[in-house]
């Protein structure tokens, strides 16, 4: 299934300023192994073109030979996990484009597969706040319990073993990441607001108040999210949710060659 950014309105159209509060949401899910009104036309041109340059690729890409390193046994990949009865999220396979507006520009990317234990993020953005400017442009890998940060400017990646997930699983007792998931919000103060749609699709909101944060959630997945940072409103928001593409073998795993990988501290 496909779902895309329907043009925008009084009532749906929220502002979108900002993204750091990604950065908690990615955080809390590493851990687990975890504006104005946008102007209708370049909305709807960027869904368009996300969906074709996903679909291009699919189709011009053969099946890449690359892999990510064997683990060590006391990490298991994502087949493993899944064998294991594993799920990080409530489907299988997806691609999702986000669009991030206001003192952060650009556009993220998430590819997975394998419930979610095998995923790709990318990430090409800039950012002003004052005086400050940075420009990014990196990608996390996640393959079971290994995650991979990788820079394509200096084509090096750095990699981290996490037995958090066993942990958390244990602790919740399943081995459902999403139920895990919401449990943790909980914890954290998290409170069940109701519900929304984001790209038609039915959201749980969530509301954690001490962190002035609501999340739309859906199959363990963070559609839309707001928040203050140091009193900056920062938000993101999914354009684009597809469910039933083939997932690119090559965008889900580092580069074939010329790369360097090493263990993180």
């Amino acid at each position: 299934m496909q779902y895309h950014q329907r043009p925008p309105s009084d009532n749906f159209l929220f502002s979108m300023k900002s993204h750091w509060f990604y950065l908690i949401v990615f955080a809390l899910t590493t851990t687990l192994f975890a504006c104005s009104a946008t102007d209708e036309n370049d909305e709807r041109a960027l869904a368009v073109a996300a969906a074709r340059a996903i679909s291009s690729t699919a189709e011009s890409e053969a099946p890449a030979a690359a892999r990510n390193p064997a683990h060590a046994a006391d990490s298991r990949n994502a087949a493993q996990m899944v064998d294991a009865g594993f799920k990080r999220y409530g489907i299988e396979k997806g691609i999702i484009t986000y669009r991030l507006d206001g003192a952060m520009k650009g556009t993220e990317f998430i590819y997975f597969d394998h419930w979610g234990w095998r995923e790709a993020h990318y990430e090409q953005t800039e950012s002003r706040v004052g005086e400050y400017y940075e420009k990014i442009n990196r990608v996390q890998f996640l393959d079971g319990e290994r995650r991979y940060a990788y820079d394509p400017a200096t084509k090096t990646a750095t990699y981290f073993d996490s037995p958090q997930v066993q942990e958390a699983a244990n602790k919740w007792g399943t081995k459902d990441m999403v139920k895990v998931g919401l449990e943790m919000l909980k914890s954290m103060g998290g409170r069940h607001a109701g519900d929304a749609k984001v790209l038609e699709l039915d959201c749980e909101v969530w509301k954690i108040d001490r962190m002035k944060t609501t999340l739309w959630m859906w199959e363990g997945l963070t559609l839309a999210e707001q928040a203050f940072a140091m009193d900056i409103p920062v938000s993101r928001r999914a354009i684009s949710v597809q469910t039933d593409e083939e997932i690119p073998l090559a965008k889900l795993v580092l580069p074939e060659k010329g790369i360097a990988i090493k263990m993180g501290k």
